[in-house]
């Protein structure tokens, strides 16, 4: 068994690659919080992630949720928002 982890991977050219479809989510403010505090090393500030995610990340998986819908397609959706407490729903096909 093979485990494949990250963004994007619901799109439709690789949609019928996977046995059990699992998406993680998370609300765009969370996302926002979690990467200040992981990248800001990396990125120098906080503001100066904030602004890369807001330019870059956040359009891009805006334009994946529009164009994949990859809600649509998960077996499995996990609701990552406190990820102490996770709460996740099965889909049927």
């Amino acid at each position: 068994m093979l485990v494949f982890d990250g963004v994007f991977l619901l799109r439709p050219e690789l949609i019928d690659r996977w046995d059990l479809r699992i998406f993680v989510s998370a609300a765009v403010e969370e996302t926002l919080a979690r990467a200040r505090t992981r990248d800001q090393a990396q990125y120098g500030s906080a503001t100066e992630v904030e602004r890369r995610y807001r330019n870059r990340y956040l359009p891009a998986q805006q334009l994946y949720f529009d164009t994949a819908r990859p809600t649509d397609h998960a077996d499995i959706i996990v609701h990552n928002d406190e990820p102490q407490q996770p709460a996740w729903e099965a889909r049927t096909r």
